[in-house]
C-alpha cells in the first residue's frame, strides 16, 4: 500500500457502509420511537390535564398605551414629564396556539438536534468498530486466497482489540508454518 493511500484511508470515517449505516439505522429507530412516545405522552397529558390546552388569542383591536415624554421646553410650573396616549395594533393571528403546539415545536426542534448528534456519534463510534472489522476481513480474505498475510493492525482506542490479538496469534502461527514448510 502506498503512503498516500494509508494517509487518506485513515481519515475516512465511512469504511464499511453496510455495517455503519445499519448501526446508524438502529440508533435512529430507537431515537424516533422515543420521540413518538414522548409526543404521545405530551398529547395525552394536554388532553387529560389541560382540557385541550390553553388557547392564546392576540387582540385585533387597537390598544391605547401611554408613552412617557419629556417636555424640555416646559415653562416654570408646567410639568416636565407628560404621558401621551397612542394607539397600537397587535398582530392578527388566525390560528390557535395551544400548549401541545408549543411543546410539539420544542420537541421536534430538540429531536432534530439530537438526531444530528446521534448521527455524528454513531459514525465516529461505528468507525472504531468498522475499522478493525475491515482489517480482519481483509486479512481473512488474503488467508483464504493463499496470499502472503501480515498481522492485523488496529489503532489505539479501536474496538475488538482482543479479537485482533487472537487473530494475530493465528496469523503468526501460519507465518511460522509457511516458513517451516519452505525449509
Amino acid at each position: 500500500m502506498s503512503a498516500d493511500y494509508k494517509k487518506s484511508f485513515r481519515f475516512r470515517y465511512i469504511i464499511d457502509k453496510e455495517f455503519q449505516f445499519k448501526f446508524l439505522l438502529h440508533y435512529s429507530l430507537l431515537f424516533i420511537s422515543g420521540v413518538g412516545v414522548t409526543l404521545g405522552f405530551l398529547y395525552w397529558l394536554n388532553k387529560a390535564k389541560f382540557d385541550g390546552g390553553a388557547v392564546f388569542k392576540l387582540r385585533q383591536d387597537a390598544q391605547v398605551v401611554y408613552w412617557k415624554v419629556e417636555n424640555e421646553d416646559a415653562a416654570p410650573g408646567e410639568e416636565k414629564i407628560k404621558y401621551v396616549p397612542r394607539e397600537i395594533y397587535l398582530p392578527n393571528y388566525d390560528h390557535q396556539l395551544n400548549m401541545y403546539t408549543i411543546q410539539f415545536n420544542a420537541v421536534v426542534t430538540l429531536s432534530a438536534l439530537y438526531l444530528v448528534l446521534i448521527t455524528i456519534f454513531s459514525i465516529f463510534k461505528s468507525h472504531k468498530m468498522a475499522g478493525p472489522v475491515f482489517s480482519i476481513k481483509r486479512s481473512l480474505k488474503k488467508m483464504a486466497a493463499g496470499e502472503p498475510i501480515e498481522k492485523v493492525r488496529v489503532r489505539k482506542g479501536d474496538e475488538f482489540q482482543e479479537l485482533v490479538e487472537v487473530l494475530n496469534e493465528v496469523i503468526q502461527k501460519r507465518i511460522v508454518q509457511a516458513e517451516n514448510k519452505k525449509t
